[in-house]
């Protein structure tokens, strides 16, 4: 997959805080436009949210119909080991005209699933509870990421992730910085900072798949720039294996 910023823009906030970001992309399969992702990212001296919305279009929604809608709103947590304490997290969305929901809190730090549709039972092995302690969704390990580059100017962390139905291991590392050029798949053109990040599922197989296959590890490039001055560090262009 080929994700590419489309747009950039600011939006004005409902509160007297930080405007959020708002960006647009369109992720590329063999050279076909398949998906468009709008994201909306909030991140202040205390609070951050996050919030994306997902849709297939193109060749690839004349056979799989789907559009997909999820938030997370946390506090900033220095002292944490992403920065970052997730409050709440909901994710809903119709696949093959199938709805699927998750719904999720975290009390002291451990997450509580209210919501998940369709149940565990029917597709995935249950993620065992000792698995699930000490874990994030993957929206705040997006918003962390994006934080301690800000802040730093490397990649370098690890998180462990749960998004009520696997957990997965991640681990990002700083390739060093890229001129990119602007092309049909991307309009972002100058120096980005390269990020590579990857994912490890160590829980929540579907039922009767092969663990080994499941769990082989799979890597992401990212590249990080500031599309306009002024403006936070944010994906102008993602690769990532699927």
């Amino acid at each position: 997959w080929r994700f590419a910023a489309a747009a950039f823009a600011l939006a004005p906030s409902a509160r007297a805080a930080e405007p959020p970001v708002l960006a647009s992309y369109t992720a590329y399969f063999s050279g076909f436009s398949v998906a468009t992702l709008d994201a909306a990212l909030r991140l202040e001296a205390e609070r951050y949210r996050l919030a994306a919305l997902m849709r297939t279009t193109g060749i690839l929604a004349a056979f799989i119909r789907g559009e997909q809608t999820a938030e997370v709103e946390g506090v900033v947590q220095s002292d944490s080991g992403v920065g970052l304490a997730p409050a709440r997290y909901a994710m809903e969305g119709r696949w093959r005209d199938r709805l699927r929901r998750i719904a999720m809190r975290w009390l002291g730090g451990e997450p509580e699933v209210l919501a998940l549709i369709p149940a565990n039972t029917e597709e995935r092995e249950p993620v065992p509870a000792d698995l699930q302690r000490g874990t994030i969704d993957t929206l705040t390990a997006i918003a962390s990421l994006l934080r301690r580059v800000s802040e730093t100017g490397r990649c370098e962390g690890e998180a462990a992730l749960f998004d009520g139905r696997r957990r997965t291991d991640v681990t990002a590392r700083t390739e060093g910085e890229d001129t990119l050029h602007a092309h049909r798949w991307g309009i972002f053109a100058g120096p980005a900072l390269r990020c590579t990040v990857e994912g490890r599922q160590v829980a929540g197989f579907w039922s009767g798949q092969s663990r080994d296959e499941a769990g082989t590890p799979r890597s992401a490039t990212a590249w990080l720039a500031r599309p306009e001055p002024g403006m936070p560090l944010i994906p102008v262009r993602i690769e990532a294996e699927t």
